[in-house]
C-alpha cells in the first residue's frame, strides 16, 4: 500500500510539474513589444513629460533618435534639422532648423516632434522651450511651436517672430537663448504631438551667394511638458 501510495504522489508531483505553463516565450514577446513602442512614442512620465528635453541624446547620437522626430530632406533641398553643441544650459545639445542651399525650396518647414502619451484629460498644461534666433529683427526667419492631436489638428500653438524675441526678457540661459511658452488644455486627448518648425519670411533677405545656413538657422533646446 506504501508503495502504491507514494507511485500516485510522485505521478500527481510529475503531472503538475508538466502542466506549468511556459510563460517565457510570452514574456519576451510582451518585452519585445514594449520596447518597439517605446522606440516610437515617448510616455508620459514624471514631471516633465518631455523625453531628452535637453537634446543632449540627439547631439550625442549625430541628430538621431527614438523619441524626436525630424520633419526635413537635406538632400532633395527641404531643409536640414540636425543636432548642435550649443546649449541653453547644462549638458552638451540643441537642434538646429536651417537651410543650407542656394537651391533649396524655401516654402519648405523643417520641424522637430515628439509624441507624448499619458496625458491627463480636461487638464491644463504648459508647453515651453527654449529659442535662438541672433539675427535679431531682420531675420528672415520665423518658427511655429505648439501642440497638435494625433490626427494632425492644432491644439494649440504660436508664432515665434524676430520682433517677439526680441522683446522677450533674458533669463540665466546662455545669451541669445529666449523662453518661449503657451498652455493648453488636453480636451479629450491623452496623447499629443509637440512640434517647432521653421519657415523663412522673406527670401529676398538671403543672400544666395552667401552662407545659407547662418542666414536661415534658429536653434532650440530644453523642452518642458508639464501639468498646471
Amino acid at each position: 500500500m506504501k508503495q502504491t501510495s507514494i507511485a500516485i504522489i510522485c505521478a500527481a508531483l510529475l503531472a503538475g510539474c508538466n502542466s506549468t505553463p511556459d510563460t517565457s516565450s510570452s514574456q519576451q514577446a510582451a518585452t519585445n513589444s514594449a520596447t518597439a513602442s517605446a522606440a516610437v512614442t515617448a510616455m508620459a512620465k514624471g514631471d516633465n513629460l518631455i523625453q531628452d528635453p535637453q537634446l543632449s541624446e540627439f547631439r550625442s547620437n549625430k541628430g538621431k533618435s527614438e523619441v524626436w522626430k525630424k520633419h526635413a530632406n537635406k538632400s532633395a533641398g527641404l531643409g536640414d534639422v540636425g543636432s548642435s553643441s550649443v546649449t541653453a544650459f547644462g549638458s552638451e545639445g540643441s537642434a538646429r532648423l536651417r537651410f543650407v542651399s542656394s537651391s533649396d525650396d524655401f516654402s519648405a518647414e523643417p520641424a522637430l516632434s515628439q509624441t507624448i502619451q499619458g496625458l491627463k484629460t480636461n487638464t491644463q498644461y504648459q508647453l515651453s522651450f527654449y529659442y535662438n534666433d541672433k539675427k535679431g529683427l531682420n531675420s528672415p526667419s520665423q518658427s511655429t511651436f505648439g501642440v497638435k492631436n494625433l490626427n494632425g489638428s492644432v491644439i494649440e500653438n504660436l508664432t515665434i517672430t524676430p520682433a517677439m524675441v526680441e522683446s522677450l526678457p533674458q533669463d540665466n540661459a546662455k545669451k541669445g537663448f529666449k523662453k518661449v511658452a503657451l498652455t493648453f488644455n488636453s480636451g479629450a486627448n491623452t496623447s499629443v504631438t509637440v512640434y517647432v518648425s521653421m519657415t523663412i519670411t522673406d527670401k529676398s533677405a538671403i543672400d544666395l551667394s552667401g552662407d545659407i545656413g547662418k542666414q536661415t538657422e534658429v536653434r532650440v533646446d530644453e523642452f518642458s511638458l508639464k501639468e498646471l
